[in-house]
C-alpha cells in the first residue's frame, strides 16, 4: 500500500467519522454500503484508456472496479475510435479487432478471414492490408479462382458496435465516483447518494456477480432501461465545462422558489463532454419530479450553475437546459 493510497484512506475513515461516530474497520464502500475486509484499488474515475482522462481516483474495492471495469468500461470505450482515422486501424490492431469484431463484405455479404502468421493456405487467399504504411496479412475463406470473380463488385469493411447500455452504466458510476471523491461521505449518506450507489449500481453487481459478461449485459439492459434517461451527451452550451472532476463546475436543477431536485454532472470522455443526472431526495416532492422526469416528455429543467470551492457550493447564475429525451438509453 503507498503512501498516497494510505492517506486518502486515512482521509476517508475520518470523514467517515465524523459521520458516523466510530470509523469503519476496512474500508465503507460507496456503491456496495458494506465494510468488509477485501482487496482495495485505486479507482479511476474516468477510464484512463481514454487519452483525455484525468488522472483523478479515489479508493474502491476491487472486485467492484473490476466489475464495471471489465464488462462496461471496456466496452464503453470504443467511442473514442469513432472517426475514419481510427476506425482504418481497428481491422488490422488485435485489440481493436477483438472489440468491434469488423466484417469483411462483398455485395453486402461476409467473407469469413483470419490474421495470417504463416503461410496462407492453398485454398484460400492472401490479403495484404495497408494500415499507416504497416503490413498486416489475413487470409479469405475463398479461392484465388473466386476471388478474382469478386474484384469488380463492391467491397467494404463493416464495422459496427452499441455501447448505448455500456455508456449509461459506465457514465453513472463515474458521476457517482465523482461526488464520492468531493464530498466524502456526504454525499454517500445522502437519499440520493444511497440510490444510485447501493440501489442501482450495488444492486445490480450483487444479482449479476460471477455470471458470462454476455448474460451481464443482457441483464444491464433490462435492468438499466428506466434510467436511461439519466444519462445524455452535451452537444453544445453558453457554459464552458471541462468535467466536473476537473473543474468542479455542476448543475444544481432548481426552479426558481422550488426544492432542488438533481445535480448534473459532468464526465469527459475522449472529445465529449457527457452530461449525468443524479437526483436529490431530500425532500419526498424531490423524488416525485425526479422519477416523473426520467418517464414523461419534458425536456426542459431550470438550472443554476454552482461552483464547489473550499468545501462548499457557491452559486452562480440560473439557466434554462434542453435534455433530449430522443434515445432510448444513450442516443445515437
Amino acid at each position: 500500500m503507498n503512501e498516497n493510497f494510505q492517506q486518502t484512506l486515512d482521509k476517508l475513515n475520518a470523514d467517515y467519522t465524523q459521520i458516523k461516530g466510530q470509523p469503519f474497520s476496512h474500508f465503507f464502500c460507496p456503491i456496495l454500503f458494506r465494510d468488509e475486509n477485501v482487496p482495495l484499488c485505486e479507482a479511476h474515475i474516468i477510464n484512463q484508456a481514454f487519452p483525455t482522462a484525468p488522472p483523478d481516483w479515489t479508493i474502491q474495492r476491487t472486485d467492484v472496479d473490476n466489475f464495471y471495469g471489465a464488462h462496461f468500461e471496456s466496452e464503453f470505450i470504443a467511442i473514442q475510435y469513432d472517426s475514419p482515422t481510427r476506425r482504418d486501424d481497428i481491422l488490422v490492431d488485435k485489440k481493436l479487432s477483438k472489440l468491434f469484431k469488423p466484417q469483411i463484405l462483398v455485395d453486402d455479404k461476409p467473407i469469413e478471414y483470419f490474421r495470417a502468421t504463416g503461410k496462407v493456405p492453398k485454398e484460400f487467399t492472401r490479403l495484404d492490408v495497408d494500415s499507416n504504411g504497416k503490413i498486416t496479412k489475413l487470409g479469405l475463406k475463398i479461392s484465388p479462382e473466386a476471388f478474382i470473380n469478386t474484384k469488380e463488385r463492391k467491397w467494404e469493411i463493416a464495422v459496427s458496435k452499441d455501447v448505448r447500455v455500456s455508456a449509461v452504466v459506465s457514465l453513472i458510476k463515474a458521476a457517482h465516483l465523482t461526488l464520492f471523491k468531493m464530498l466524502g461521505y456526504r454525499y454517500t449518506f445522502s437519499s440520493g447518494g444511497y440510490f444510485v450507489g447501493r440501489n442501482i449500481l450495488g444492486e445490480f453487481f450483487i444479482q449479476n456477480q460471477g455470471k458470462t459478461k454476455k448474460e451481464i449485459l443482457e441483464d444491464a439492459l433490462s435492468f438499466f432501461k428506466e434510467f436511461g434517461h439519466m444519462v445524455r451527451p452535451l452537444h453544445s452550451s453558453e457554459i464552458t465545462f471541462q468535467g466536473t472532476v476537473s473543474d468542479n463546475q455542476l448543475l444544481l436543477c432548481q426552479k426558481h422558489g422550488d426544492i432542488p431536485w438533481a445535480v448534473i454532472v459532468f464526465v469527459r470522455t475522449a472529445q465529449t463532454i457527457n452530461a449525468v443526472l443524479l437526483p436529490l431526495f431530500d425532500h419526498p416532492e424531490a423524488v416525485n419530479r425526479y422519477f416523473r422526469f426520467l418517464k414523461d416528455d419534458n425536456e426542459t429543467i431550470e438550472v443554476v450553475l454552482m461552483q464547489f470551492e473550499q468545501e462548499q457550493f457557491r452559486l452562480m447564475r440560473p439557466t434554462t437546459i434542453i435534455w433530449p429525451k430522443n434515445g432510448t438509453l444513450y442516443p445515437d
